[in-house]
């Protein structure tokens, strides 16, 4: 999984929605909000090049852009402080549903917080995922 510096969490969620309408979910302010807790005043401008904050309970105030923005196909986040700096969402359509395959990087600067900290962002994407999965299959 790692090299001690360069942490990479890699996680896949089947979600019975179309690619789209789960690209959106991640997307969305108020979707994210509830969805990813513990994070805290959640704010997105969508669009590549879009902003994305928040504020970590455990790891402080985190920003960032939006970098890749392909609707139903690639979604990513480049952080800038208090978290991993990349995290990508791809798309696979897959029969009546997608598969979203998210890779998190980044992780060097906050081992020295948590020597388990991809441990960590392995299981809030769990929760994450199977939050916005449950508001999407609903």
């Amino acid at each position: 999984m790692a090299d001690g510096r360069s942490i990479i969490v890699e996680q896949s969620y089947a979600i019975a929605a179309a690619p789209e309408d789960v690209f959106d979910a991640l997307a969305d302010q108020d979707v994210l909000a509830a969805g990813l807790q513990p994070l805290q005043r959640v704010r997105v401008t969508r669009g590549s090049g879009g902003r994305i904050g928040f504020r970590d309970p455990e790891l402080g105030p985190v920003i960032g852009r939006i970098g890749e923005y392909d609707r139903g196909v690639r979604l990513t986040w480049r952080m800038v402080q208090n978290w991993p700096s990349v995290v990508s969402f791809d798309f696979v359509r897959d029969g009546d549903g997608c598969r979203v395959d998210v890779i998190q990087s980044g992780f060097g600067s906050l081992r020295g917080v948590r020597t388990d900290i991809d441990q960590v962002f392995a299981q809030r994407w769990q929760r994450w995922m199977a939050a916005i999965k449950t508001r999407l299959e609903n």
